[in-house]
Order: C-alpha cells, then structure tokens, then sequence
C-alpha cells in the first residue's frame, strides 16, 4: 500500500512539475523570452536544455534544481539527465 501511494504522489509531483512549466513558458513565450510550451516538458528537462546550450540562467538554475533532486534522493546531474530524457521520448514520438 505504502509503495502505491508513493508511486501515486510520484504521478502527481510530475504532472504538477509538467504544468508550472507550462505556466512559466506560457507566459515568458508571447514576450519572445522563452520556447514554445508543448505541455510535456518538466521544469527540470527545460533547465537542462538551457544548461546543455551554455546559458548562464540555465547554469545556475540547474545548479539549485540539482542541488533540492539531491535532498530528495536523486542523485547529481539531475537536469541534465531530465533534459536527455525529455530528448529521447521526443525523438521516439517523432
């Protein structure tokens, strides 16, 4: 029962994360600021491509992203493996 309702809070940890992003990106998006929103994208795999692409806010940002992950359990280089696996499933999508 435990193992289900952490799996449960997981599910919805993740859709909330989806949707903040989707807010965030929506709003920088119209001001040129910001990617399109897909609606798919986590906070963290969005941090991890401005990361992967050298920019400055998305260094530090993964940074502090990175460091929380690690409180919680995951290990280091969370955004970076966020932003690769957000990659992966887009390319499998087609």
């Amino acid at each position: 029962m435990i193992r289900r309702l952490r799996q449960s809070l997981g599910a919805l940890l993740r859709a909330f994360d989806i949707l903040l992003c989707a807010v965030w990106l929506s709003a920088l998006y119209p001001l040129g600021l910001a990617d399109r929103p897909y609606g798919r994208e986590t906070i963290s795999a969005y941090v991890g491509l401005a990361q992967h692409n050298g920019m400055a806010w998305g260094i530090r940002a993964a940074a502090v992203v990175d460091w929380l992950a690690q409180r919680v359990g995951e290990g280091p280089g969370h955004c970076h493996r966020a932003y690769e696996f957000y990659q992966m499933a887009m390319l499998m999508e087609g």
